[in-house]
């Protein structure tokens, strides 16, 4: 069994969608009726409840075949949603050109892949946006992470405290990161369930560089989704870019 099928039993535990970013999310529907979403990478299918809620068109993939079922469960009151399995890569497949005013890429999800795929990534989400359309797009700050460095990230609880994670980066090479997890889950004895990926840091005068690349003329770079300003110290990186 993956890791994510794993994690997909406390997914949503571990990882709330926040008041802020449900809020943010909602605004972005609000502002178009009948907005057009694509979520890469879409997890649980989390993000996509507020926007399916005000009647949003909405279209989900995730590489991960645990992660789609637990979507599909969650949404399958909406005929408005669409989920499907599909990495990256398969955005162009999946989202015809022109065709979604809203494109997601959360939860540090675009640096599981090598950078070139990343960047292919992002022409492709450019091309599948409306014009006027925007990409919401969230990794940490690599900035903050110091080449050699073993870095150690407060580990994340559930709100009653029976499921953690601690997170540990250690570079692999001046490009790579090791990403190495500890998941405790509920039992007797607590089920321990350790993971191990590499992650491909894209540092934020990279992103924008990207993302330029791929066309697009005005992105804002935000430390959360209350969309605060971001500095060299912000954890995250949140992006909202437009498309002309």
């Amino acid at each position: 069994m993956s890791f994510y099928a794993q994690l997909s039993e406390a997914y949503d535990a571990l990882f709330p969608v926040s008041t802020a970013q449900r809020a943010l999310l909602r605004s972005l529907a609000e502002s178009l009726p009948g907005i057009r979403v694509a979520d890469a990478g879409c997890g649980s299918g989390g993000q996509l409840l507020p926007i399916a809620e005000l009647g949003g068109l909405c279209t989900g993939f995730d590489p991960d075949e645990a992660m789609v079922s637990l979507a599909r469960r969650k949404l399958a009151l909406f005929g408005n949603v669409r989920i499907e399995p599909g990495g990256f890569g398969d955005m162009s497949r999946l989202v015809p050109p022109a065709s979604v005013d809203l494109v997601l890429c959360l939860g540090n999800s675009l640096v599981h892949v090598p950078k070139g795929e990343a960047a292919r990534f992002l022409f492709d989400a450019f091309a599948a946006l409306a014009p006027g359309g925007r990409l919401l797009l969230q990794i940490l700050n690599y900035d903050r992470f110091a080449a050699g460095d073993d870095t150690l990230l407060s580990p994340m609880r559930s709100a009653d405290g029976t499921v953690s994670m601690a997170r540990r980066y250690l570079w692999e090479d001046g490009r790579q990161l090791r990403f190495l997890t500890e998941l405790t889950m509920p039992g007797d004895p607590p089920r321990v369930i350790r993971n191990d990926i590499p992650l491909y840091p894209v540092r934020p005068g990279e992103l924008r560089e990207m993302l330029s690349e791929a066309g697009f003329a005005e992105a804002k770079f935000h430390s959360d989704f209350a969309l605060s300003d971001f500095s060299n110290d912000s954890e995250a990186l949140v992006c909202l870019a437009r498309k002309k």
